[in-house]
């Protein structure tokens, strides 16, 4: 199934260390992003996925409202819809809306325990950790929006997966995905061989523990496979618009209304990282 990611604000309220982003400006307006909206509705073939991305994307809430309800009042509405948000922002108007339009999820980002987090930070450098844990509580307690959870590891919170997942387990939050900082720090054969012990031990615990069987990791129950390319939707200033996970052709990429760039490059680093992901997930799903 094909994704769709919608930019709806480079800005932050965050300055997490190990940030990829080098554009941290660029504002969308809301006819930016409805004429993006439009044109996947137009082309998309087949069921697919939206993904709203920033920067931190509920900056701009009224953005992702407008959008959600242009897809889903149209001929062509998306299967699913997913807010990829650092957690820092929730409401109860927001927690409200999630209650009443079940299509649209959060994946908020937190890097597990209070220590494995210490690189997601506010601007004046304090841990997110506790502010981010309040506020899923405060959807779940309050109504019942069950956030997914994306776990970024790094050389220095590698070692933490398996606490860091006993951790949030324990506090309701069981859908996880377990990613790797890719550009902006190293990994080397240590990182991957404790990545692989970590994950390993979690999949063990999984398998025998009858508490644990609720535990989705999402690295247990999907291999990417090499052939899905992320292609990059800019405009003409060169501002990027949008992304998509390049599963299928003849949709909004081959159309002469964005700049289209594939990201195919192979790298040492690339592969690595496929390596230690598919070293898990057959590790997870062998008998």
């Amino acid at each position: 199934m094909e994704t769709y990611v919608i930019h709806v604000s480079k800005e932050c309220n965050c300055d997490c260390l190990y940030c990829y982003e080098k554009d941290k400006t660029s504002k969308y307006t809301r006819t930016e992003v409805l004429e993006y909206a439009q044109a996947i509705i137009d082309t998309a073939s087949g069921d697919f996925t939206v993904e709203f991305l920033g920067g931190e994307p509920m900056l701009e809430w009224g953005h992702i409202v407008a959008v959600y309800e242009l897809f889903e009042n149209s001929a062509n509405p998306a299967q699913g819809y997913t807010i990829t948000t650092n957690g820092t922002i929730v409401s109860e108007y927001i927690g409200m809306y999630l209650v009443n339009n079940r299509k649209l999820n959060m994946s908020i980002s937190i890097d597990g325990n209070k220590f494995a987090n210490q690189l997601r930070v506010f601007k004046n450098g304090e841990n997110t950790y506790e502010k981010v844990i309040a506020n899923c509580k405060f959807l779940m307690d309050f109504y019942n929006v069950i956030p997914t959870i994306h776990f970024t590891t790094h050389k220095f919170n590698v070692s933490h997966i398996y606490d860091s997942i006993v951790l949030l387990h324990s506090k309701g939050l069981k859908h996880i995905a377990v990613g790797t900082v890719e550009s902006t720090m190293p990994i080397d054969k240590e990182y991957c061989d404790i990545y692989i012990a970590q994950l390993k031990k979690v999949s063990d615990l999984i398998k025998t523990t009858n508490k644990y069987k609720d535990l989705y990791i999402s690295q247990f129950e999907w291999l990417k496979p090499k052939s899905d390319i992320r292609k990059y939707l800019t405009d003409a200033s060169g501002k990027t618009i949008g992304e998509t996970y390049g599963r299928v052709e003849n949709d909004i990429t081959s159309k002469d209304s964005y700049n289209v760039k594939a990201c195919n490059e192979t790298t040492s680093v690339s592969e690595m990282i496929y390596n230690i992901r598919e070293t898990v997930y057959l590790y997870h799903n062998s008998k």
